[in-house]
């Protein structure tokens, strides 16, 4: 989940802002940085069950799917091809 949050990051300030409402992108890391999501602090929220976690999950791969399709339209409009790819985004 963290590699997520990651790609999210890498597109806060740029598809992000075009995708989205600055309280949405806000929420978002919200539960990435309280949540015991992706920077593991001492801090951070722990308790909770499993079931919100398969929650963030999903929530975070729709929010990737959506800027995929935002790049996409982006790059449509500008008369390029697609300019993301998950072996690249996701760093597999």
């Amino acid at each position: 989940m963290a590699a997520l949050a990651l790609v999210l990051e890498e597109r806060r300030h740029t598809v992000l802002t075009d995708a989205m409402a600055k309280s949405d992108r806000g929420a978002l890391f919200d539960i990435a940085n309280n949540f015991h999501v992706r920077h593991q602090d001492v801090k951070q929220k722990r308790d909770y069950d499993e079931f919100y976690l398969d929650w963030i999950f999903w929530v975070y791969l729709a929010s990737i799917e959506l800027t995929n399709r935002v790049i996409d339209e982006q790059s449509a409009q500008t008369g390029g091809g697609p300019r993301w790819s998950v072996a690249k985004d996701f760093r597999i």
